[in-house]
């Protein structure tokens, strides 16, 4: 059953990288982990930062579809920070390690899709700037980056309500103050 595999690949990084830093896990940690050979290993993850690359897409399907920005905003850092307090290790190894660059290569092509079907949603395809998508990521993971790297962190309700302001600004630029903003 091969999601099943795929799932204890998956479980099997997460327990290594909660003890383990990123750039030392291995496949060779992984598979004797799982119990799987190294081609079961490549024939569902081309690399260790592709198995990375998977848990994030994961995150990132778990927000809800057609919110309106500045829920959307909001809900998605929810969820992402929900995972960093489910795997702190992991996430603070992510935001440190890998930073906002390196976090547009998991994030990037998600985000964006997110953050534009809830313009469309708003204003209607075409009617907003085509790099808005690009600069609301942009904002988004620098909040969450400098959030995950502090060590006495805000709460995240609070940086949720930061990143719901910025939405909501967003949202009223492009309807021109009249749209909805989900309360």
């Amino acid at each position: 059953m091969p999601s099943f595999t795929k799932k204890a690949i998956i479980e099997s990084f997460l327990r290594i990288a909660a003890k383990k830093p990123l750039d030392k896990i291995t496949v060779r940690d992984i598979v004797d982990d799982c119990g799987v050979n190294r081609n079961t290993f490549y024939y569902y993850f081309q690399d260790i930062y592709a198995v990375l690359e998977e848990i994030c897409r994961n995150g990132v399907e778990k927000v809800p579809r057609g919110l309106p920005l500045p829920d959307m905003m909001k809900t998605t850092f929810e969820v992402l920070s929900g995972y960093a307090l489910l795997y702190p290790r992991v996430m603070r190894q992510v935001a440190i390690n890998v930073g906002v660059e390196g976090s547009e290569r998991y994030f990037g092509e998600a985000f964006d899709a997110l953050f534009t079907e809830s313009m469309v949603l708003a204003a209607g395809e075409g009617n907003f700037p085509p790099e808005l998508p690009s600069f609301l990521r942009h904002a988004f993971l620098g909040i969450f980056i400098e959030w995950m790297r502090e060590e006495k962190r805000m709460p995240p309700e609070k940086a949720a309500a930061a990143l719901e302001e910025i939405g909501k600004v967003v949202l009223a630029g492009l309807t021109g103050g009249a749209g909805h903003t989900g309360e």
